[in-house]
């Protein structure tokens, strides 16, 4: 009896160290969500910080309190498009934002209108760097490497003139989307 026991005991051990590594977070990632707090509407500079947890596509991704982003003022290729063009560089939009943001803290920040049609956040997103300051302004780079258009963006918007800006030497460059 004692024998079947300690064999039991013995594999009960084996596995618990085998798997124990999946209830400790790794180091660096809050261990429990960390909630945007998103009015709507927004008062003038309003501003969160959250945590990300995946990227969905070049232009979305989902926070740590499952609430869904999208990157206000750009638009990046869908995945299911028919063009191969277009799923290649939406497929690179989706792992260059990967590469920036995910398992990251990034700072929102907000105009007037803090969600879309779908239910989705609207914001700037910043990533920031261990002491909390903005660091990469996300949709400044995604712009910049021609994996998004812009998106709904009137003149009077806060970062006009950097996205038009960006775009136009995305286009010169034939980078992404313009390098037909």
């Amino acid at each position: 009896m004692f024998r079947i026991f300690s064999f039991y005991l013995i594999h009960f051990f084996t596995l618990w160290n085998a798997f124990a590594f999946l209830l400790v977070p790794p180091c660096g990632i809050p261990s429990g969500p960390l909630p945007a707090q998103v009015p709507n509407p927004a008062p003038s500079g309003y501003q969160t910080t959250a945590y990300v947890s995946r990227i969905i596509a070049g232009d979305t991704f989902v926070l740590s309190d499952s609430q869904h982003v999208c990157l206000l003022g750009i638009n990046a290729p869908e995945l299911n498009s028919s063009d191969s063009l277009q799923q290649f560089i939406a497929l690179s939009s989706k792992l260059f934002l990967d590469s920036l943001i995910c398992h990251a803290v990034v700072k929102l920040t907000f105009e007037s209108t803090t969600r879309d049609i779908f239910g989705r956040v609207l914001a700037y997103v910043w990533l920031t760097d261990k002491s909390g300051t903005d660091s990469l302004f996300i949709q400044a780079e995604l712009l910049k490497k021609g994996y998004g258009r812009i998106r709904n963006y009137p003149q009077r918007s806060r970062y006009y003139h950097i996205f038009y800006n960006l775009r136009r030497t995305a286009m010169r460059k034939n980078l992404g989307l313009w390098s037909r």
